[in-house]
């Protein structure tokens, strides 16, 4: 499953290890997570993550099954540290890898983030792709690919977060 969605990606990936953390957030209720589980990224982009996690996996087994698919039920709240800067998304997974005993990896869809995190998300993205650039040669649609993913990801976290805050208002946590 993870060699379809490489032919489909919008944006290009660049191979990164940085340290995340991340919880469960159960998309009927808007919950907050409160299990947390850390990784590192395998690969980043304006709108996705490849993560790898190396501990804790046997809890993560049940839990996988129900980030995709028919039977989803959760979507990941994500600290992305890029170093010493976090940035906190919402993303949902669009496939996992499950290498027992000791690895998950999972690609995970960006689908919003507030607007701070995501001026700093973009600013980070945009550095490494033109860093990139400058070992690699010419990096083909970046600038597009920055303005396009800025634009989604603006009309994505506006409409997640203002759901997740209005079940907090009303006394749903």
């Amino acid at each position: 499953m993870q060699n379809d969605w490489v032919g489909r990606r919008a944006y290009p990936r660049l191979e990164m290890n940085l340290p995340v953390h991340f919880g469960l957030i159960d998309i009927k209720r808007l919950r907050k997570p409160k299990a947390r589980f850390s990784g590192e990224t395998i690969d980043v982009s304006m709108q996705g993550l490849g993560i790898r996690m190396n501990r804790q996996i046997l809890h993560m087994i049940p839990i996988a099954i129900e980030m995709m698919g028919d039977k989803k039920k959760y979507d990941l709240e994500i600290g992305i540290d890029l170093g010493g800067n976090e940035v906190r998304v919402v993303g949902e997974v669009k496939w996992s890898l499950l290498d027992i005993p000791h690895l998950l990896k999972m690609g995970i869809f960006i689908k919003g983030m507030e607007h701070e995190e995501e001026g700093k998300w973009t600013s980070f993205i945009e550095k490494q792709y033109q860093e990139s650039a400058h070992k690699t040669g010419p990096a083909l649609r970046v600038i597009e690919s920055i303005q396009m993913a800025s634009n989604h990801l603006n009309k994505a976290s506006d409409r997640i977060f203002q759901q997740m805050r209005s079940y907090e208002v009303n006394g749903r946590k």
